[in-house]
């Protein structure tokens, strides 16, 4: 009787396993035929509507959702919560089978909407503001080709590669002290192993280095740094083609390792600002090319000049010092003569230990900003600081530190590089990448409580959604 009872459950699990299994797989078809019959409606209805750019679903820039699935989005706009750009509606509607009332023609009434919301959009109306979000769990920016949403074949108006311009840019860079010994002894490859994947196949790399090499040059305790010549190789190893020399150690060591250096750069194909071997080449903005014949220029100032760091009549070489009247000046001529789309500035501020930025600091970025800037940063944060948005414009008050030996505190370990992306001469997109210094003075992409504390010192709600 047992054996006949223990059959009998037996066949019943197993039954009930079968059951279960052929549910799953009938469930896992009916999704593929759902996710391909959605799929088939966006190049249609496209095609129909003469939709002539890829489409996008953002949210709040620091908003906790990254991803939904095509049968999330399509339930949702269903169910009327999904917001979408007023032109795409017929689209939409078409697409996802319902009839949503949820229009946004204004990018700024989705503002205060944005952390707790999704609005469909077309790329070049999206800003870095919003941050597009991944469904079925591809990126359009990491995979353009795999994105669910409509994305035109290449032959019929839109490509990737040659419309969209990706500029990645960087916080501190000193191969100085801790982190130079470290290279001494395990390699240029080492140092920059853990992010190197992060920059590959980018159009330009920026990074703000601090200090120049020097023949020959030992580490030291202190406040006066060099770098050997040698170590510069990892720059090539992260593909940099910007320098920003804006710093406050690149003359510590007087002129001549300064004009080495300098030479050094432009014989390796890396286009310098912010510094330069004369004051007025220091000024001189680097203007360059964006994808659909635009143009964007990085200028740099030091606004203090602690160290004697600057280009003046009697130093010759150095960083381009701040004033607000020469700023004004500048930002009036690329926008206004030269017609440049984009215009970013950076400044070396004061040091500052905290994530939040000086009162002055803060001044000055949004002085830059009502001037016609595009994109301000600070480059002088060993503490990575606060990201705002000032009507609508990023200001990244520091980046933090980059290849730098600081692990004293968990402000300066932490750090983040960001992945810009462009089209039409319009910023759509600011991709953070937050690192975390380890123990052997490199970077290394961090690991998920350690964003989560980065972001919670520097994403704040009333700095985001203004």
């Amino acid at each position: 009787m047992k054996k006949i009872l223990l059959f009998t459950f037996l066949f019943a699990l197993t039954s009930l396993i079968l059951a279960k299994q052929v549910l799953e797989k009938n469930k896992t078809e009916e999704k593929k035929i759902l996710l391909q019959k959605i799929s088939l409606q966006f190049v249609q209805t496209a095609k129909k509507l003469s939709l002539t750019e890829p489409l996008v679903l953002v949210t709040g820039f620091n908003a906790q959702t990254d991803n939904l699935s095509t049968t999330e989005l399509r339930t949702l706009y269903q169910k009327q919560k999904i917001y979408v750009w007023e032109s795409l509606k017929p689209f939409a509607d078409s697409v996802f089978e319902g009839n949503n009332p949820l229009v946004i023609s204004d990018l700024r009434k989705f503002i205060p909407l944005a952390k707790t919301n999704f609005l469909l959009i077309p790329l070049s109306q999206n800003t870095a503001q919003f941050k597009a979000i991944q469904i079925d769990g591809k990126s359009f920016f990491r995979n353009p080709s795999q994105y669910p949403a409509y994305l035109l074949p290449q032959n019929q108006g839109f490509s990737f590669s040659e419309q969209i311009t990706h500029i990645i840019q960087t916080g501190v860079t000193a191969i100085t002290r801790g982190t130079g010994r470290t290279v001494d002894v395990r390699g240029v490859k080492f140092l920059t192993e853990l992010i190197r994947s992060e920059f590959e196949g980018a159009d330009y790399v920026h990074l703000s280095n601090e200090v120049s090499f020097k023949i020959p040059c030992e580490f030291k305790s202190g406040l006066q740094f060099c770098s050997k010549k040698e170590h510069f190789e990892a720059l090539k190893d992260l593909n940099v083609n910007i320098v920003e020399l804006t710093g406050n150690h690149n003359r510590d060591f007087g002129n001549a390792p300064y004009i080495e250096t300098f030479k050094w750069y432009e014989a390796n194909g890396m286009q310098i600002f912010g510094g330069g071997l004369t004051e007025e080449q220091a000024n001189k903005p680097l203007i360059i090319k964006l994808k659909g014949g635009k143009s964007m220029a990085w200028v740099g100032y030091n606004e203090l000049c602690p160290l004697n760091e600057c280009a003046t009549e009697k130093n010759g070489v150095g960083a381009n010092a701040y004033k607000k009247d020469k700023a004004q000046r500048m930002i009036d001529s690329l926008k206004n003569k030269l017609k440049i789309d984009v215009v970013l500035v950076s400044v070396q501020f004061g040091e500052r230990n905290a994530y939040d930025p000086f009162e002055s600091q803060a001044r000055i970025c949004k002085e830059l900003a009502d001037m016609g800037a595009d994109i301000v940063c600070g480059s002088q944060a060993h503490q990575v600081q606060q990201i705002e948005f000032y009507k609508g414009k990023p200001i990244f008050y520091g980046f933090g530190n980059f290849l730098f030996d600081q692990v004293q505190s968990e402000g300066l370990r932490q750090g983040y590089f960001v992945h810009h992306y462009f089209y039409k001469g319009r910023l759509v997109q600011s991709v953070p990448v937050f690192t975390y210094t380890t123990a052997e003075r490199r970077p290394s992409v961090a690991n998920s409580a350690q964003i989560q504390a980065i972001k919670k010192a520097i994403l704040l709600d009333k700095l985001i959604y203004k």
